[in-house]
This record gives C-alpha cells, structure tokens and sequence, in this order.
C-alpha cells in the first residue's frame, strides 16, 4: 500500500488552498507550500515548508516537487494550462498522487465542454490520464459542488444576505449538490489517507443536496420572523445570451475570463439546467458518509446570514 507523507500544495494562498493546507497540517502531513515568485505571499505558516517555482519551468518544478509523495493543485483554473509541465517535473521527481485542480463543479460529466469555462481544466485533464495511462503516477479529482458558505459571504451565492433576495433560477426545483468549503480540506485529507480507494477517478463529495426552492423554505425558518424577497429569474435564451457574450470577449481578446461576465452565467446555466445535464446533482455517486441533515444546514444558515 502507498503511504503519501510529503505533500507539495500548489496556489496554496487561494481560498480553497488555505483551506486544504490547513487540513493537511491537521492530520500531520508534512507540507510544502510551492509558489511562484508573482504570487502574494499569505502570512507564513509555521508548520509549512516554502519553495519558489516557475509554472514555466519544467526543471524548477521539479525542485520544487524533490521528495514530494503527492501534490496538490489548488490553483486559479487558467493555471491549469501549466498541467504539462506540472506532470513532467512529477514525474521526474518520483511523485506517486496527484489531486487535480478540481474542486468545484462535475467537470467529467460528458456535456461539460459544452460549457466553455471547464477548457482549461479538461486540457489538463486529457493530459493527466495520458500520464496516468503509462502508470507513472496516479491522480485523484475532487468534485464537492459549489461552496455555499464561501459563496454567501461573498454575495456570489443564490442567497444574497444583505440585499435580503433570493435568485430562483428557471423553476426552482432542480437540485444541486453543494458543500461547505472545508470539505475541501477534509476531503483531500480523506484522499491522501487511502490513495489506493481513490486512484484514477473523480470523487463525489457532498454534505447536501437541495433546490433552491428547498433552501428558500430553510432559509426563512432559520431567520425567521426576517423577510426575503423571491427574484425569479427565467432561464428561456439565458445560455445562449452567455455564449454570445463569451463570443464577445473573445473577439475583443479577453484573457480574465474568471472574472468576465459570461463565465458566471455560464456557471449558473450548468448548475439549474433543469434536466440536470451537466451533473449538478451527483448525489447518487456522492461518497457515502458525508452527507449532513437538513436541521445542520437550517443551523449553519443561520449562523452564516447572522454574521456581519
């Protein structure tokens, strides 16, 4: 059985990084924070390892990644056009698990290229399984769904606490998977714990599946006697607006296309299509043991919408 110990943690100062590298540190890995010399450095970590690298670099990396047993990409999405390089200084470096830049949405559903925002991701993907396929290394994909928590705070989630709205995309009744953003750390942890379990697929994990109908109900009992407004939004002509608007900024050279404006509509599209194409309820392939009740939701909304 592989035993993974060392464990190198790409875009570690993003949201989901932090998250992960903290978990990581928990469950007593030692851990390597690998940054490039453009990025922000976050306060030092004590308990971390630091090293610089060049995503350009195939040599650098592979410094980075000496006597790594596993590495994990945490990254921006656009980051993930480096995958080729990553893999080679892998695997000249003898790391035997990689954890893809996943985290997110079921980017291996077979309808997702359709969506435009996965292309970098799927890229890497391809090349990945390449690798995988000669059995140099092996490699895990994390799908937790959208973060509600981190979404909320941040008023990018349905639910909008200081407008007071709720957004019900088209009829309100498709179902979601969505976790908390800790699952990431928790379930990466999980991963490097039993690679064996987890090699060379995608793994499902979500602490709940609901409509936004659903969660319009908890929300209301749980800030009850406050009042919300129901913005309904139709999703007649909303894809092919978000495609025209990607034409848009393709043609005029966009390059930011996380923060553009099409790349959440097309985002939204995929998780309320309302014969859930893109697998935005993968409960039925959810890992078993995560999932949590309706009454824990109820009491972390609560605490969510109260904070400032």
């Amino acid at each position: 059985m592989t035993t993974i110990k060392n464990v190198a943690v790409l875009g570690a100062s993003g949201s989901t990084g932090a998250v992960i590298v903290q978990a990581l540190i928990d469950a007593s890995f030692i851990v390597t924070i690998v940054r490039r010399p453009s990025s922000s450095p976050t306060s030092p970590i004590k308990s971390a390892h630091y090293r610089i690298t060049d995503y350009d670099s195939v040599s650098s990396l592979e410094a980075a990644f000496k006597d790594q047993d596993a590495v994990v990409e945490s990254f921006n999405p656009a980051a993930a056009a480096s995958q080729k390089n990553i893999l080679a200084a892998a695997v000249a470096a003898g790391v035997k698990h990689i954890v893809t830049p996943d985290f997110s949405s079921d980017t291996f559903n077979p309808h997702a290229a359709e969506l435009l925002i996965f292309e970098p991701k799927l890229k890497a993907q391809k090349e990945l399984e390449a690798v995988a396929a000669e059995g140099k290394l092996t490699w895990t994909a994390i799908i937790p769904g959208g973060f509600y928590d981190w979404g909320i705070n941040r008023g990018i989630f349905w639910i909008n606490k200081k407008a007071h709205t709720i957004m019900v995309f088209g009829s309100g009744d498709q179902r979601v998977s969505i976790s908390s953003i800790a699952i990431c750390g928790k379930a990466t942890v999980a991963v490097l714990q039993d690679i064996t379990r987890f090699k060379n697929r995608p793994a499902y994990f979500a602490e709940y599946t609901v409509s936004t109908n659903e969660l319009e109900s908890v929300v209301k009992e749980a800030t009850s006697p406050q009042s919300w407004e129901v913005v309904r939004v139709p999703l007649s002509g909303f894809f092919e607006k978000a495609l025209q608007m990607w034409e848009e900024d393709t043609k005029n050279g966009v390059v930011d296309r996380l923060n553009s404006a099409a790349y959440p509509m097309l985002g939204t599209y995929a998780l309320f299509h309302e014969g859930n194409r893109y697998g935005a309820d993968f409960s039925e392939r959810a890992e078993p043991g995560w999932t949590k009740s309706t009454d824990i939701l109820k009491e972390e909304l609560k605490a969510i919408l109260a904070a400032p």
